[in-house]
Parts: C-alpha cells; structure tokens; sequence
C-alpha cells in the first residue's frame, strides 16, 4: 500500500523517538521508497525539529543543540518580541552606533529604527540588513561570515575578527538560554563565538529575550550574567526568576504587552556599569 509523504514523515518521526535512531538503507526497504526520497524527508523532519540527521540515517534530537530555524521562530510569540523591541528601541538615540545580533526579536527592533538618523547598525544578520537596507538615515554594516541557512545569520572566526576592530554603543543580543548559574547559552559554538566578539565590542550589552529562554540552558556557553548590563523580556516571565536575577546583580526590565502601558511609562538611561537594579516598565 502506498504511503503519501506527510504519513510517512509522521511515521518516521514515531520510529526515531521510538528506537532513537534508524538508517536510510531500512526505512527505504520499509516504505518501499528510493532513498533520495527518505534523505529529503529526513530532511524536512529536520527542520520540524524532530530529528537530527547523520551520514545514513538520523537519530533523536540533543535538545540542548538543537536549534529552531528562523523561519519557526518567526512566527512564535511574536506580540512578546514586539513588547521587547518596543523598551530595546527606546534605548537607541539618533547618532548612535550599535550592533544588532540576529534573531526574530532584534528583527522586530530593527522595523522600530527605520526611521531614524545618523544611525549606524552593525549586523550579522542577512535579514536585519534588507530590512534596513533603505532606511535614509541607517547606514547598515555587514560583518561577513559563513551563512547559516537555518538561522540566516552569518558566523564563524570572520566575524570575530571583523568585530574586534570596531567599538559600539551597545549590543543588542538575542539569545536560547539565560541561567542563573550557566548564564548565558546558545546552541552551537560557532553561535557562542560570534555573540562574544560582540560582547567585546560593546560599551553596553543589552539582552533581548522572551520569557521561554528564562531557566534554560543549551549546548554552548556564551558569556556570565556579571557581563550583561540589561535583560528585556516579557511580561510571562516568572517573578521570582526575574527577582533572582536582580539580586545577583541584573538589570532586568519586563515589557508590557500593551504598548499604551509602555509609552506612558519612563525609560531609564541606559546603563554605565555591569549590574544594577532596574523598575519594570510596566510600573
């Protein structure tokens, strides 16, 4: 009996979390399909996330390494990202030079500074760089690197050595996971070593991240909480995690999702030294 594609997927999906890791080879003969066809589902099941592929097969995702792709991410918690990116864009003054990370959320706060002058970004993301591409008043600085298609950012040693030359503002960094004992963390190290040379080459270093990557710890450390000036998230993040990271010394501000509660409330100047202790925006 045939078995159209979405079934068949499905089905291998069930297989690999079941034996936790199957070959080519086998799932050709089980199906009854060439194996160029299990390759491109292996393929996109991939990219759904549910397995991870190796020469000849796929095995069951390391969570801890596994990185959703942008397009996922895109579509995920976006009335949050945009309550960040609202507070992060209240941070940038017309004049200023700053570096944005790439990401879903630092995307939304590059749509928030199209309009405004004199400004310098400096990017690793292909998106962020059409998206500001024709912005008058942006001049757009792209690091260079080695394309990742999953996450359409640009990373590895290049970038590092293009971003120990220059000095920012500030950095606005996203990041998969914030801890209070591993601090900072990422899914791949070529991720971790790009987010350090930005790190280095920031006079302030903001962190944009929604309240699902509070708690969490992936693969790849990044940098500790003592070398963060500013978190933002978002109104669900849990209160006693917040309070637990101003207590070791962070600078945590919680974005209301309604933008009238935002703009009536003040912003505090951004910060001249690691740590400290910032007011909710939201009152």
């Amino acid at each position: 009996m045939t078995v159209f594609a979405e079934e068949r997927r499905r089905q291998i999906a069930a297989l690999v979390a079941s034996a936790r890791a199957v070959s080519v080879t086998d799932l050709a003969a089980r199906f009854g399909v060439s194996e160029s066809t299990i390759r491109r589902d292996l393929r996109e099941l991939e990219e759904a996330g549910l397995v991870e592929r190796t020469h000849g097969g796929a095995v069951l995702p390391d969570l801890r390494r596994y990185e959703p792709s942008f397009h996922q991410k895109e579509g995920e918690r976006r009335q949050e990202k945009e309550a960040i990116a609202r507070v992060a864009a209240r941070l940038v003054k017309d004049g200023d030079t700053i570096i944005l990370d790439s990401g879903t959320t630092t995307l939304a706060l590059a749509r928030l500074l199209r309009g405004r002058t004199n400004l310098t970004v400096v990017t690793n993301s292909t998106v962020i760089a059409a998206e500001l591409a024709c912005a008058p008043g942006v001049e757009v600085v792209v690091t260079g690197g080695i394309l990742k298609g999953r996450t359409l950012a640009l990373v590895g040693a290049q970038v590092a050595r293009f971003l120990s030359q220059v000095n920012v503002d500030r950095v606005f960094l996203g990041i998969n996971g914030i801890h209070l004992e591993a601090g900072l963390t990422t899914p791949t190290l070529a991720e971790a070593e790009t987010k350090q040379a930005m790190i280095g080459a920031a006079r302030e270093v903001v962190v944009l991240a929604d309240h699902t990557k509070l708690g969490r710890v992936t693969f790849a450390h990044v940098a500790s909480l003592q070398e963060v000036h500013r978190l933002i998230t978002d109104a669900g993040a849990q209160p006693q995690f917040v309070q637990q990271l101003r207590e070791v010394g962070l600078d945590v501000q919680v974005a209301p999702l309604d933008a009238r509660v935002m703009d009536a409330s003040p912003v505090e100047a951004p910060a001249t030294g690691r740590g400290g202790r910032a007011k909710d925006v939201s009152g």
